[in-house]
C-alpha cells in the first residue's frame, strides 16, 4: 500500500496525531525544570501534531470539516461557548475536588510550574490558546469524524472519545483522567449538535486558564 493509501485510513491518522499527547505525559514524570518542560512540550505535543496535520492538508487527505472547523451563527456560538465554559469550570474545579475525595490519587507526575518565569506568562496565554485549538480540532473535530464512521451509535462516540481524552491526562492521576473525560464528553455533545469546535475552543481555553491561573 502506498503512503497516500495508508494515510487515507483515518483511524491510523488519528492514532498518529494523538500519540504525542499520550507520550508527552512522561515529561510530567521525569522533567523537573519548567524551562526544559516547556521546550519539550512545545516540540513534542504542540509542534509534531500540527506539522502532521499540515502535511495531511498538503496531501489533500484532510479538510477543515474533518477537524470540525465550521462557521456558526453568532448566537449559537456565544450560547455554547458560555454554557460549556461554565460547565467545564465547574467540573474541572468543584468536580475535581469531589473526585479527589472519592477516588484513589495515583498521581505519578505533574507540570513543574515556575510562576516567576517569563515563560509562565507566555504559556498562560499563547500556550493555553494554542492547546485549546489543537486539542479541540483533534479530540473533538477529528475524533468525531473518525469515530462516527466506525461506531454505530452516537453514544459510543461520546464514550470512546471521552475515554481517549481522559487518558491523555494519565500522569496527573485518576481524578484528572475522569474529570477530563467528563469535560471531553460535554464538549463532544457540542461538536455533535453544531458540527463545529469553535465554541469548545473558547471553553477549553477558559477552563484551562482558570485552572492554571
Amino acid at each position: 500500500m502506498t503512503e497516500k493509501g495508508i494515510l487515507r485510513n483515518r483511524v491510523f491518522v488519528f492514532a498518529i496525531i494523538t500519540a504525542p499527547f499520550f507520550l508527552n505525559d512522561f515529561f510530567n514524570i521525569f522533567i523537573k525544570d519548567f524551562t526544559d518542560w516547556i521546550l519539550l512540550d512545545y516540540i513534542f505535543a504542540k509542534a509534531l501534531p500540527l506539522v502532521f496535520i499540515a502535511y495531511l492538508f498538503k496531501k489533500k487527505l484532510i479538510t477543515y470539516d474533518d477537524l470540525g472547523v465550521k462557521k456558526l451563527n453568532v448566537s449559537t456560538f456565544i450560547f455554547f461557548a458560555i454554557v460549556m465554559s461554565g460547565l467545564g469550570v465547574i467540573v474541572d474545579q468543584s468536580g475535581f475536588d469531589f473526585l479527589n475525595k472519592i477516588l484513589p490519587e495515583i498521581k505519578v507526575g505533574g507540570i513543574p510550574i515556575d510562576e516567576e518565569s517569563f515563560l509562565y506568562t507566555f504559556d498562560l496565554y499563547f500556550g493555553l490558546a494554542y492547546v485549546a485549538i489543537l486539542e479541540e480540532v483533534i479530540f473533538r473535530g477529528l475524533a468525531f469524524t473518525v469515530l462516527r464512521e466506525k461506531l454505530k451509535s452516537i453514544s459510543a462516540v461520546f464514550i470512546v472519545s471521552s475515554l481517549i481524552f481522559g487518558v491523555i491526562h494519565w500522569s496527573l492521576g485518576i481524578p484528572a483522567v475522569v474529570s477530563a473525560a467528563v469535560i471531553g464528553a460535554m464538549f463532544m455533545v457540542v461538536m455533535w449538535r453544531t458540527g463545529s469546535v469553535l465554541p469548545t475552543i473558547v471553553a477549553h481555553f477558559i477552563v484551562n486558564y482558570v485552572a492554571f491561573s
